[in-house]
């Protein structure tokens, strides 16, 4: 039989405060971020060459640009995974990680294996429903134009979408999509 030994490890957790501010950042980000090119760090590259900055300076605020603006390392998606966290596990008196009282209540009770089994288990029925699933697109046409290269295949908007509702898949209203 071998001793055991329990080690408690607090984690210190950004307050409200902190939080606002990596939002208020994200949406500058969002503000700047060019929505038909993937990668804009060129620009800004040639716009610091100009300055006094050091390059150390000069490749943090590429990095930083790269990473918020050209969103390489999905900062809203962790900003907002952390976001979700703390509104539906953090304890909202504990300064660093801990789970809020009535979930730390259920998980000590067992309370919740059941449901996390049961979810598991309509998880993994609903996975296998949808790689079951096949739907039959319709056929590819060719565009063909006198200023363009080559043909281009093209796919009827209505089509695709009509296929795709018979085979059970649900579609949102949109741009040239009606609900």
């Amino acid at each position: 039989m071998s001793n055991g030994k329990v080690i408690q490890i607090r984690q210190a957790r950004p307050d409200a405060e902190e939080m606002k501010y990596f939002w208020k950042l994200y949406s500058a980000a969002q503000r700047v971020e060019d929505r038909w090119c993937t990668n804009t760090v060129p620009g800004i590259a040639d716009a610091l060459a100009d300055t006094e900055l050091s390059r150390e300076e000069k490749l943090f605020l590429l990095r930083a640009w790269q990473v918020l603006v050209d969103d390489r390392g999905g900062f809203g998606r962790h900003l907002g995974a952390l976001d979700t966290y703390i509104h539906n596990i953090q304890d909202p008196n504990d300064g660093c990680v801990g789970y809020k009282p009535e979930l730390k209540a259920c998980l000590e009770d067992g309370l919740l294996f059941d449901v996390m089994c049961e979810a598991y288990a309509e998880a993994k029925t609903r996975i296998a429903e949808l790689e079951a699933r096949t739907v039959t697109l319709p056929p590819t046409f060719w565009y063909e134009h006198d200023d363009l290269p080559r043909e281009i295949p093209v796919l009827s908007r209505r089509l695709v979408i009509n296929a795709l509702r018979e085979a059970g898949v649900k579609i949102a209203a949109g741009i040239g999509v009606k609900g």
